[in-house]
């Protein structure tokens, strides 16, 4: 199962490796096109991106009544995308099926009415989402993350909008054992300033869930070209940021309007507890000097 949008130096697979030419083909197309659809059509590429096993199961007609498009708006994009017609997309995406993508194997359905049945379908699309997410993962990726953010100079954390917060919560999980851990930006002020004097030696984690800012994208370049690694952690319709050394994807999508991130908190509460068991005797003596600190300031009731 694969990982990583990206092309370039990553350590986690293509969203569509292992698959067949035809299955790389239908994601792929999209990212080419996505940033340019029209919102019609972008519902629809939302929809195959995140559950790609609908195009293979369902009409074009019942394809638009689940994406809130029209028929009209599936044959565009279809078009666009440089499928003769709506049958051989769905072949493409068959294929892909075929192989056993669980991405491809997820599907959305509307959300029941009653309060019973709409708790299970909330439960279902988390556990759901955190099990595509954390199974993505390549066992190597996770060690050598975990090795970087642990032996890094200093490690930098990055978010904007939504993902500022998730940003925030990582940062505060891994300060908890090692120190010289930023939050980027600070108050007042720049990011140039903030990252000036990253180098080699340290590590800039990137969370940048859609709809990413512009700047996402230039941040991670800007640090490879200080020579800094690069932890990219985003959603499937990200496209590919070659300048990441390491790229996950989570999956974010359910039937309802909001994106869930119930499987990026997931993993990075995944990443953070290893990165505690990696530290150990150094971890636990900070914490101890943290609560030694707490205790003379009086910070807790």
């Amino acid at each position: 199962m694969g990982s990583a949008p990206g092309r370039g130096p990553t350590n986690s697979m293509s969203a569509d490796d292992g698959g067949t030419a035809a299955g790389r083909s239908l994601q792929g197309r999209i990212r080419d096109h996505y940033d340019g659809l029209p919102d019609s059509e972008r519902r629809i590429a939302d929809l195959i991106l995140e559950f790609p096993g609908e195009i293979a199961a369902y009409s074009a007609t019942e394809l638009a009544e689940l994406s809130g498009g029209s028929k009209a708006a599936v044959t565009r994009l279809i078009q666009r995308l440089g499928f003769s017609n709506f049958d051989e997309a769905r072949r493409a995406a068959r294929h892909a099926k075929a192989w056993g993508s669980p991405l491809y194997l997820m599907s959305s359905k509307p959300s029941a009415g009653d309060f019973v049945t709409r708790v299970a379908q909330h439960l279902e699309q988390d556990l759901r989402n955190i099990s595509v997410t954390l199974e993505s993962l390549r066992p190597d990726t996770f060690v050598n993350i975990v090795d970087a953010i642990c032996t890094s100079r200093r490690v930098c954390l990055a978010g904007f909008r939504n993902s500022y917060y998730l940003a925030g919560y990582m940062r505060q999980q891994i300060i908890q054992v090692r120190g010289d851990v930023h939050l980027l930006p600070s108050a007042g002020e720049t990011i140039a300033e903030e990252i000036a004097d990253l180098g080699e030696d340290d590590l800039l984690i990137v969370i940048g869930f859609r709809r990413r800012v512009a700047a996402v994208r230039r941040i991670m370049e800007a640090a490879r070209a200080l020579g800094t690694k690069v932890l990219y952690i985003t959603d499937w319709t990200a496209e590919p940021v070659p300048d990441a050394t390491w790229t996950i994807p989570c999956a974010v999508r359910g039937t309802d309007l909001f994106d869930r991130y119930s499987s990026a908190m997931s993993l990075l509460h995944f990443i953070c507890v290893a990165v505690v068991e990696r530290l150990r005797t150094e971890g636990r003596g900070r914490l101890q000097r943290i609560e030694t600190l707490h205790d003379a300031l009086q910070e807790f009731d």
